[in-house]
C-alpha cells in the first residue's frame, strides 16, 4: 500500500514480525502498530494492525514519556553492567 502524497512516514521495526509506523502530514499524526505473522509460522499468534490518530499534545506527551523511560532503562542497564565489574575489582580481603 502506498503512502498518501504529502504524508511523511517512518517505520521502526521492533523484531522480525512487529513494527511501529508513524505517519504525519501538516494536520495529522497517526501511530500504527503492526504484527505480521504468517499462519504457517505460528497459528496461535495473530497478525494485526491498529492505528491511532494523535493530537499534537498527546504526541508530545507520548514522546516525552518514551524518552524518559528509555533514559531510565539505559541508566539501570548501565548500573547492572558496572556492578559485576565493581565486584571483580574488590581486593580479596574486602570481598569477605
Amino acid at each position: 500500500m502506498a503512502t498518501p502524497k504529502g504524508t511523511r512516514t517512518i517505520q521502526l521495526p521492533v523484531n522480525a514480525t512487529d513494527a511501529v509506523h508513524v505517519y504525519s502530514d501538516d494536520q495529522h499524526i497517526w501511530l500504527q502498530l503492526r504484527r505480521a505473522v504468517p499462519t504457517e509460522s505460528d497459528i496461535g499468534r495473530s497478525s494485526f494492525k491498529v492505528a491511532l490518530s494523535l493530537t499534537v499534545g498527546t504526541a508530545h506527551k507520548l514522546g516525552l514519556e518514551l524518552l524518559n523511560l528509555a533514559e531510565r532503562n539505559k541508566d539501570k542497564q548501565k548500573a547492572k553492567q558496572q556492578l559485576p565489574k565493581a565486584k571483580q575489582s574488590l581486593p580479596a580481603s574486602s570481598a569477605k
